[in-house]
């Protein structure tokens, strides 16, 4: 009796056997296919999409709307990579591993990415470990603030700045995910999310004489490429596509970032639906694989998407109460809109450890700002507090650059010429188109407008909430 159910357990067991070897395989290292799913766009027959037309045409417009929504960071740090890496007749061209330097703080004119900080001078190098480490050497320095704000391809930061590795400097081995070997005597490991990495370097300066401090702190800063690797585009990945506006331009640089960069762990079940849109398929993406009505599908969820994420540009972060808004930069996890919207506002969003920030578009009750209807004050009861700085910098709502004036002033700081504090130590900001009579003038233009508080180096008191920006109050009347 005993043997008879050793028996029957033992057939099952053998039954089952086929089913746990296949379910082990999709937990081995380095296989990315998600359970039940093909490994190669083959693998999808026709009995895995709808057979009926707007059926199929719904799905794949699903499918679209959410890679836009997953990748959309991706694609404009690609932007930005191409112009730097392989678009040889750029201004700011320099291959793989070299740093671009601007020598002067920003103004309207800046084209390197949306929403500058008009504090630091700028340095930016896109850096390829697909050949193996590199390293960065940082000098010691008596700046009063530097990072070497460091970015993979989806655009999650991390910081090595005097915040996280003091005014000492040091060398440090930037490194693949699964890099395993030991770094030179004195060096520390840096590992890195994706083989593509953006280094956004920032080194303060005010005076001429920070200016000065900030240049040579930038051309002090090395990156060592090893014997062998190319400056260029030599790295053995994909053919780099150019970007081009429109769904089809963008799902080919997301075919292309996902097989040079990959993903995120966790992220395999996700990134594998986007195969029937012809996403990581046996060849590279290739639109005339589509039919027309699969097209007009993919296009449609891609252009849903986009006006979606675009229209959210004004809602960054958790509200205040006093219409700005806590802006929770560079911690996106899988929530893919918040990265994306981010990114679609300004790329170089740090972590609020490192710069704290506050933006509104709107005035304590709620009215969109606007130069041309009004004016406004920002009474700054207490100052940011701050270890290292803080400013109150102004942008055009329409094009996201700082806004052109005769005084060339685009924010008002701590270290503004001639800043007048109250008795009290409060400090009003007048914000409007004209010249006031008097006081601290943040010029705006005659339209709409943002303003953006950042605060470097920011207390515990800022970071808990305790500290929170007053609301902008209109003047009375108008302009």
């Amino acid at each position: 009796m005993i043997a008879g159910r050793y028996a029957r357990a033992a057939k099952s067991l053998l039954l089952l056997l086929p089913l746990l070897a296949s379910t082990s395989l999709h937990g081995q290292a380095g296989n990315f296919a998600a359970p039940e799913a093909p490994d190669t766009q083959s693998g999808y027959g026709e009995d895995l999409l709808p057979r009926d037309e707007k059926d199929r045409a719904a799905l794949l417009h699903t499918i679209a709307f959410d890679a836009t929504v997953y990748g959309m960071s991706a694609y404009l740090h690609y932007e930005q990579l191409y112009r730097q890496v392989f678009d040889r007749g750029s201004d700011n061209y320099t291959g793989f591993n070299r740093f671009a330097h601007d020598r002067n703080l920003a103004g309207p004119d800046y084209a390197t990415f949306k929403v500058p900080n008009t504090d630091t001078l700028y340095s930016t190098a896109w850096i390829d470990l697909s050949k193996g480490p590199v390293e960065i050497d940082i000098p010691a320095t008596q700046l009063k603030y530097f990072t070497l704000n460091i970015f993979d391809i989806f655009g999650n930061p991390s910081n090595l700045s005097n915040r996280t590795i003091g005014f000492e400097g040091g060398r440090f081995l930037l490194v693949p995910r699964d890099w395993s070997g030991t770094p030179p005597e004195g060096v520390r490991i840096y590992r890195a999310a994706t083989p593509q990495l953006w280094i956004l370097m920032r080194a303060f300066a005010h005076s001429d004489g920070d200016v000065q401090k900030a240049r040579a702190f930038q051309d002090a800063v090395r990156i060592i490429v090893p014997q062998g690797v190319g400056m260029a585009n030599e790295s053995g990945i994909p053919t780099p596509p150019p970007p081009a506006p429109g769904a089809i331009g963008y799902l080919r640089v997301l075919d292309y970032v996902l097989r040079a960069d990959g993903w995120q762990p966790g992220e395999d079940a996700l990134v594998s639906r986007f195969r029937p849109i012809g996403i990581l398929g046996d060849k590279g993406f290739d639109p005339d694989a589509l039919s027309p009505s699969a097209r007009a599908a993919i296009e449609s969820g891609y252009t849903e998407a986009l006006a979606m994420l675009t229209r959210a540009k004004s809602q960054l972060g958790e509200p205040t109460g006093t219409g700005w808004m806590k802006v929770n930069k560079g911690v996106y996890g899988f929530n893919y809109v918040r990265r994306s919207v981010i990114n679609i506002a300004g790329l170089g969003a740090n972590v609020r450890e490192e710069n704290a920030s506050y933006t509104t578009f709107v005035d304590g009750k709620g009215a969109v700002l606007d130069g041309a209807s009004s004016r406004y004050t920002l009474r700054l009861q207490t100052p940011p507090p701050v270890n290292s700085f803080w400013s109150v910098t102004l942008y055009d709502a329409k094009t996201f650059a700082l806004y052109p004036n005769p005084l060339n002033r685009y924010l008002v700081s701590d270290r503004t010429k001639g800043l007048k504090v109250q008795k009290d130590g409060s400090i009003d900001i007048r914000i409007q188109h004209k010249a006031p009579a008097g006081g601290n003038w943040l010029p705006a233009p005659a339209g709409p407008f943002f303003v953006v508080i950042r605060a470097y180096g920011p207390k515990p008191e800022m970071l808990n909430g305790h500290w929170l920006p007053p609301a902008i109050a209109q003047e009375q009347g108008g302009r």
